[in-house]
């Protein structure tokens, strides 16, 4: 076996023709792509926790207007329930004082009539006593007389 040393020579300087050759053209150029690679994967991984954040940001924004929504939802509500409480309130007042003009009026009709029935009454009793004292002057007044006279007064009295 003989070792050619300029064949072992030839092939050191292809080897390192070809590594020069390849690291100038295909090695510089393959790490350039895949430090873009990697950079625009980097980027996109930020881009998604950018996103990531501003849907986070988004998603808490709206839960806020929900509850805020609600909120003011509540409120109305309420508004309504204290606006028909008022004026439930105000159509009872309202009935009270009606009531009360009702029975003021009732009451004073009823006083009018009992005045109205006291003047009857008087007058009714004027007209009895009238027509007594008419008996009792036309009639001489002698005890059976006069007992007969009064016993007929009170009856007329009892019979109106």
């Amino acid at each position: 076996m003989d070792i050619d040393i300029s064949q072992i020579l030839s092939q050191i300087v292809a080897f390192l023709v070809m590594l020069w050759v390849l690291t100038r053209f295909g090695w510089k150029p393959l790490i350039t792509v895949l430090e873009s690679r990697k950079e625009k994967i980097q980027s996109e991984f930020d881009q998604i926790a950018e996103e990531r954040k501003e849907v986070e940001a988004l998603k808490e924004e709206y839960n806020q207007k929900l509850k805020k929504i609600d909120s003011e939802a509540r409120h109305k509500v309420q508004e309504a329930i204290m606006q028909g409480r008022k004026i439930a309130g105000e159509i009872q007042d309202e009935a009270h004082v009606n009531a009360k003009s009702i029975l003021f009026k009732a009451k004073s009709e009823a006083d009018r009539e009992l005045v109205n029935a006291k003047k009857q009454f008087r007058d009714d009793m004027v007209n009895i006593a009238i027509s007594a004292a008419e008996k009792l002057l036309n009639e001489k007044l002698d005890d059976p007389t006069q007992k007969k006279l009064v016993s007929e007064f009170v009856d007329e009295i009892e019979g109106k």
